[in-house]
């Protein structure tokens, strides 16, 4: 798939992104394609509201990876927060007896999500993205502490 630039009368570019949204508590709701296919349906009416284009798209058992484009007129924050809050609460108003037992409370993602920006985005591209970001990004690595450089001092340092 070509990305074509996107002209307005003050810009020409293009704005795309690799998402990656984790469910709460990292549950596996997405293995059944009920769930995924009502959570993509939201999402889709947001994204199509908010004038993105979805280049792809694919679901891991707790997560969801997005490709898209046109992120031009929305912030990618305010981006997540949209499409977040969006399918969470269509999610749970119409089919919330899907998942109860595996999500508790009023949360249906985490907090977090994964972005970077990408260029051009064809098949290849996007399987490249979804398996360089299956590594856990939110584990830590232990510090050791000959390695750490500190960059403070004390006010009685100086």
């Amino acid at each position: 798939m070509e990305i074509k630039l996107v002209a307005s009368s003050n810009a020409v570019g293009e704005s795309n992104f690799h998402m990656q949204l984790t469910h709460a508590f990292r549950q596996d709701i997405f293995r059944d394609e009920q769930i995924a296919e009502l959570t993509l349906t939201y999402i889709l009416e947001k994204l199509q509201e908010l004038k993105v284009v979805v280049l792809g798209y694919g679901f891991g058992p707790d997560h969801l990876h997005l490709f898209l484009s046109n992120v031009r007129f929305v912030s990618e924050i305010e981006l997540v927060k949209q499409i977040k809050g969006y399918s969470s609460y269509m999610m749970r108003k119409n089919f919330s007896y899907l998942f109860r037992t595996k999500l508790y409370g009023k949360k249906f993602w985490s907090e977090g999500h994964f972005y970077r920006s990408v260029g051009a985005v064809n098949s290849e591209t996007m399987k490249h993205y979804v398996e360089d970001s299956q590594d856990k990004h939110w584990e830590t690595k232990p510090i050791i502490p000959d390695k750490v450089i500190v960059l403070q001092k004390r006010i009685n340092e100086f």
